[in-house]
């Protein structure tokens, strides 16, 4: 596998621990007065490094952010989050197992 798949791979990866993190937190914390909600952002930051004038930013630069949001979590919103990440974090496994054989 190529350097620069491996360390998006990496990234990605890294990207969806911290997310379920954060969801977990922020699940855990539904009910506790003025907690705010904790999330993680890549994909975002991806997309923009794909679409913008090449040699600026490598897609295999991108890194996963965690930032305090400004409004509480809500329990429907953070298991739809939750399985979105499931379903990445598989993809991205059968991603690495496919490559790296």
């Amino acid at each position: 596998m190529e350097p620069a798949k491996l360390q998006l791979l990496r990234h990605a990866m890294q990207a969806y621990t911290w997310r379920l993190k954060a969801l977990a937190a922020n699940i855990a914390n539904l009910d506790t007065p003025g907690y705010r909600r904790v999330s993680v952002s890549f994909e975002e930051a991806l997309q923009q490094a794909r679409h913008q004038i090449p040699g600026l930013r490598k897609p295999e630069e991108v890194e996963p952010r965690m930032r305090m949001e400004n409004t509480p979590p809500v329990l429907e919103d953070e298991l739809m989050e939750l399985a979105d990440t499931q379903m990445r974090t598989q993809l991205t496994t059968r991603a690495c197992v496919s490559t790296s054989t």
